[in-house]
């Protein structure tokens, strides 16, 4: 695979995209394009027989990817709830936080600690820094690209998964 193709899809495309839109204090786009590359990366790590990407494979990729140098996490479940809210309601409640399968994520400018819970306050509700997110985000592509291109097969499903990008 050319590295050209990986560096215009995810470097050119994905990671721009995100920074064009903090960069312009568009937030809500910027979460939607970071919840929708998260779907994007689950996308390149399925099993070649698979075509669609599952609720599965976002939280695995998420719960594996997306750290935070702060105690407070988010888990692939929260992730996976607020893209269902954004995409769907565009705001911080979806099926999965009203049922309870996961907390409601809300965004907040710069901030330490980048993740901020406080059941006191609110067991159902947890703050995330955007450019945390959109930086824990990037830096968990760069170690997924490593993964994947280091394990022969997964590379080649993933290339061929790359040219539709």
């Amino acid at each position: 695979m050319k590295r050209d193709t990986i560096t215009k899809a995810i470097y050119g495309g994905i990671k721009k995209g995100i920074q064009v839109a903090i960069e312009n204090k568009c937030y809500g786009s910027a979460v939607i394009l970071i919840l929708s590359g998260i779907d994007s990366m689950a996308f390149l790590n399925m099993p070649e027989s698979q075509t669609d990407v599952r609720k599965v494979d976002f939280i695995d990729w998420a719960d594996r990817y997306i750290e935070f140098p702060c105690d407070e996490k988010l888990t692939g479940s929260d992730l996976y709830g607020a893209r269902c809210a954004m995409l769907h309601s565009y705001g911080v409640v979806s099926k999965m936080s009203r049922d309870g399968k996961c907390r409601m994520v809300a965004y907040m400018s710069k901030a330490i600690p980048e993740v901020r819970f406080n059941p006191d306050v609110n067991k159902n509700l947890v703050l995330v820094s955007l450019p945390a997110l959109a930086d824990a985000f990037y830096k968990g592509i760069d170690r997924f690209l490593i993964n994947l291109f280091t394990n022969k097969e997964k590379a080649k499903i993933a290339e061929e998964r790359l040219k539709s990008f």
